[in-house]
């Protein structure tokens, strides 16, 4: 498969600058790879769910871009490189920006986002949009994990009714089947790096603000943050770099290609047993794998501290629910009214929250009721000039923003590292905009009993299904993340050997037409 000796990559397993580099060496071309991923597309797709709907001009664009690339090979890396984007990150073309929600079919705002923006510039094609949890999971109380009204029930690649979790689901599941080399997610809280670690990719949620989240579609546009899904960490923080929006932003990523294994003089902290009860609690298979992986950071030179204290944990875990979620809900009811109101195409006549869930109530592919509107419904009954809602806006500024910060500070500590998803944590780092990365770590091994969500009814728990590490740090040190990422990624080598349980056969190799000049 080495692109070295110039043979066609397999579109499973190679990553996005290896296709960068195929394309720049003629291997094959940007009409090759859109036909090769769109069969992919339709051939598996209706086993999984991922993929909501493809763009139909994909082929049109690659053809452009292949004179392009003939014409001038410059200013344009991702050149003809096909991308796959959340359904909240709106495009001005012929497809939908929807949120998952029957309710947008049709709606157009006055511009696209931001992110999009960034990839046409760097020369990406936007190859489709990847399905989700409706409303980034904030709709309901009963059942949308992984589905949406438009995409419906998105499963896992591993097992047959595997669940997936998050609301990125669909650009996870998509970039481990190989419909595309990469993608685009949305992240309010575990919405990328909880998917991407169920897929056995990476899930990269960069300092808030690295990438531009105007105009997607918000859950919350205070803690909203852009972010990438990928087959590798070097194609994290590459492409993470390509699309940010300053160059300083881009320096903060750089990581020397020989310290990838190197970690002499980083310190990582790792939760003391007793600070986090989903750490403690986890599955004995991610115990195993993640001290294994703790012997071998040391034995790479980094300095393991036991993190004993994280300032808030506790009194945040006491915090009646009404109480935690005022913030989210309020900026929620804010968020999605200013997003209907910015529309000049708007069918449905969707104009407030309550419009909204007056809609989804009525429309026959929402669900409803089996599928609720609970959480609609408590951010419809917030009042952003709350007295409430300010003091706890200000004290989650003043604390919940500050303690993944504090904490690394207080420790000395390049970054945290946590062995299994902690909602705590990862509300903290959503709070501080802070950037959190999964990493794979291993995968449940044969003899793993099988586990039901109760919940979803879904697969959480079987034999084959991967787990990842978490690696928390501190906003603008994104280079830190990186650099244990990519150590972790290279000491477990855990992709290898994934085996999706429902395979294309098509492959990039039965779409070249000619060596295209070699």
């Amino acid at each position: 498969m080495s692109l070295n000796n110039l043979t066609i990559p397999s579109l499973l397993d190679t990553s996005l600058f290896e296709l960068c580099y195929g394309l720049d060496q003629g291997l094959f071309t940007s009409v090759d790879l859109i036909r090769a991923y769109l069969q992919r597309i339709r051939e598996v797709d209706s086993n999984y769910h991922a993929v909501i709907e493809v763009n139909p001009d994909a082929l049109d664009i690659a053809k452009q871009m292949d004179v392009e690339r003939v014409r001038s090979s410059h200013g344009r890396p991702l050149l003809g490189t096909p991308i796959l984007v959340k359904d909240s990150i709106v495009t001005l073309d012929s497809m939908e920006a929807t949120a998952g929600s029957m309710a947008l079919v049709g709606a157009k705002p006055s511009k696209e986002s931001a992110v999009v923006t960034a990839l046409r510039h760097v020369g990406a094609i936007i190859l489709g949009k990847t399905n989700m949890a409706e409303w980034a999971g904030f709709r309901s109380t009963s059942g949308c994990s992984g589905w949406s009204a438009r995409g419906g029930q998105a499963y896992g690649p591993f097992c047959p009714n595997m669940k997936t979790s998050g609301s990125s689901t669909g650009s996870a599941i998509a970039t481990a089947l190989g419909l595309a080399s990469a993608a685009i997610g949305t992240e309010t809280c575990y919405s990328i790096v909880h998917p991407a670690e169920r897929c056995g990719v990476v899930g990269f949620t960069p300092t808030r603000g690295l990438l531009s989240s105007e105009g997607i579609i918000y859950a919350s546009a205070k803690e909203d943050t852009v972010g990438v899904i990928t087959k590798t960490v070097n194609d994290a923080s590459g492409l993470v770099s390509l699309l940010a929006d300053n160059e300083d932003a881009r320096g903060n990523l750089y990581v020397p290609l020989a310290m990838r294994t190197d970690l002499c003089g980083v310190r990582i902290g790792i939760p003391a047993r007793g600070l986090l009860p989903e750490v403690d609690n986890m599955h004995s298979a991610k115990q195993t794998a993640f001290s294994k992986l703790i012997n071998h950071l040391t034995t790479c030179g980094a300095n393991i501290v036991s993190v004993d204290k994280i300032s808030g944990v506790a009194t945040y875990a006491e915090l009646p629910a009404r109480v935690k979620g005022c913030v989210l809900n309020t900026d929620m009811k804010t968020s999605i009214n200013n997003y209907l109101s910015s529309l000049i195409t708007n069918p449905n006549k969707i104009h407030t929250l309550d419009d909204l869930i007056a809609f989804t109530k009525l429309c026959p592919e929402e669900g409803y009721p089996a599928r609720n509107v609970a959480r609609l419904e408590a951010a419809n009954a917030t009042d952003p000039s709350d007295p409430l809602y300010r003091y706890l806006s200000s004290l989650e500024d003043a604390t919940y923003a500050t303690t993944i910060p504090g904490t690394l500070r207080d420790f000395d500590l390049h970054v945290l590292l946590v062995p299994n998803l902690s909602a705590t944590l990862q509300t903290f780092a959503a709070k501080a905009g802070s950037p959190v990365m999964s990493v794979s770590m291993g995968r449940y091994p044969e003899d793993t009993e099988i586990e039901i969500d109760a919940r979803s009814n879904l697969v959480d728990v079987a034999p084959g299904i991967p787990f990842s590490v978490y690696i928390f740090g501190d906003r603008n040190r994104d280079g830190n993340v990186i650099r244990v990422g990519h150590a972790c990624e290279r000491i477990m080598n855990a992709r290898s050997g994934l085996k999706p349980y429902v395979l294309p056969t098509t492959d990039l190799a039965g779409h070249t037409e000619s060596p295209h000049g070699l």
